[in-house]
């Protein structure tokens, strides 16, 4: 069971109108590095905030949950996500929080797309940064894919990349680089028991996936190259292992092909191969293989084949037009797919068939 923070409570501005709101802290819902994030309600409403135990029970179980949580009683919830840097002076991680925790509400208040997180209020004290995000019941992708495998069917993962794929160029288009793309950063906007129960993802009106931490993400000119490494190695492309100026845009694709790879061969394109002898296996440390860009399909190798063998009859609604945007990304830079190739192919274009485009979740 996650840390208590009943007692907690934070202050932030909304974002539409500056006005000061207060959230009463329910549970913890994840640390990282730099920030923890935490689940809580609105103080100031018309009605009750929920008791902690009581908002346990329904949401924070969502996975695998058996009933889906009212819309009315998600809608009330929020995720709070905390910097807290201190109050040392010349401290540099402390001032790389702070610069990190500022740049994401520099480049969140400009942006607003159905698939990437909303940022509803902010407030910058004296020794941390509070930031009142969208509450997305389904956890990470990463949870999902390595727990609830049996849900992502090929359908469900062909609707979350288009919409990945899509949220990415949003922000390519504004000169924005997210440099921080993975499972992990990746949040489901559905229930175990929703995400069971929809059967045309094609049709789903509303986003079921929202992209997140902006924290290394950083605003870029139409050429400009790129020298710093962040983000996690296993995600990092060629370039980036190499210590080479890097365009930001092209590595935020990378990161979507080894996302793509994970979803479909449930591993890391750069994992040891599974069933190979000792004997056989390759030596070299994952940095190693990502710079010679060694990796091969396991699940889907015989597939793959055949796709080769047989190009012009593939059909890119299909498994084939997954594997073939896959091998589109996972390139060195100079031959990868750009995300424009890759919204372009039947695989992703048809993904989604909406008319009037993907809705945001509070017009549910």
């Amino acid at each position: 069971m996650p840390e208590n923070n009943e007692d907690d409570s934070f202050e932030a501005h909304f974002r539409r109108d500056m006005k000061l709101n207060r959230w009463k802290g329910l549970e913890v819902l994840g640390e990282g590095t730099f920030s923890k994030v935490i689940l809580a309600t609105s103080t100031i409403s018309d009605e009750a905030p929920y008791s902690g135990s009581h908002l346990v029970e329904q949401h924070l179980k969502a996975l695998p949950s058996k009933s889906a949580p009212e819309k009315k009683s998600r809608n009330k919830l929020v995720a709070v996500k905390i910097y807290e840097y201190g109050t040392k002076d010349n401290d540099e991680p402390k001032n790389l929080m702070e610069i990190s925790a500022k740049r994401e509400i520099d480049i969140l208040k400009d942006i607003c797309h159905p698939s990437i997180i909303h940022l509803k209020a902010w407030n910058i004290e004296a020794t941390r940064v509070i930031l009142i995000l969208d509450y997305c019941p389904g956890g990470d992708l990463f949870k999902v894919a390595s727990e609830y495998c049996d849900i992502l069917v090929l359908e469900l993962v062909r609707r979350i990349f288009a919409e990945l794929v899509a949220a990415v160029q949003y922000l390519h288009a504004r000169k924005i680089v997210h440099r921080d793309i993975k499972l992990e950063n990746i949040l489901v906007n559905l229930t175990y028991h929703e995400l069971e129960c929809q059967h045309d993802w094609s049709k789903y009106p509303f986003s079921v996936i929202t992209l997140t931490d902006f924290g290394l993400s950083r605003r870029i000119d139409d050429n400009e190259k790129l020298t710093i490494r962040c983000g996690s190695d296993d995600y990092a492309a060629p370039e980036v292992i190499l210590g080479q100026p890097y365009d930001g845009r092209a590595t935020d694709a990378w990161s979507l092909g080894v996302l793509l790879y994970a979803l479909l061969e449930s591993r890391l394109p750069f994992d040891p191969v599974p069933n190979i002898s000792q004997n056989h296996r390759p030596c070299s440390r994952t940095s190693h293989l990502i710079a010679r860009v060694e990796w091969c399909w396991v699940k889907y190798a015989k597939l793959k084949n055949q796709v080769q063998s047989n190009p012009d009859n593939t059909p890119r609604h299909s498994i084939e037009g997954a594997i073939q945007i896959t091998e589109g990304l996972l390139k060195r830079a100079r031959d990868r797919w750009s995300l424009d190739q890759i919204a372009d192919t039947e695989w992703v274009k048809n993904a989604v068939q909406i008319e009037g485009g993907i809705k945001f979740r509070d017009e549910e």
